[in-house]
């Protein structure tokens, strides 16, 4: 059975991988401000633990520190085209 906490991980997981797959990076506050995910580090540790190559950066701006997410460009063209499954982390 299926809980509605693992549905919404799931969820948040999803739209995650597939804001990553567009080739844009995400931080935590554009996650929090676009869909409302306050747990973005926790669903990165999902998604590369399902084996996404999910790239990491700490950037300070404005006296504020937080990590930016991405994907390599050409991971995300193979998977939007279809083309690619998941990929281990680099």
């Amino acid at each position: 059975m299926t809980t509605p906490r693992q549905t919404v991980t799931a969820t948040q997981r999803s739209t995650i991988k597939a804001h990553l797959m567009t080739g844009a990076t995400i931080s935590t506050w554009e996650a929090y401000e676009r869909y409302q995910i306050t747990s973005l580090a926790q669903r990165i540790y999902d998604l590369r633990r399902a084996g996404m190559a999910i790239h990491s950066k700490s950037t300070v701006e404005n006296g504020k520190r937080f990590n930016l997410y991405w994907v390599d460009e050409g991971v995300s063209a193979r998977n939007v085209n279809g083309k690619g499954g998941t990929h281990a982390q680099s």
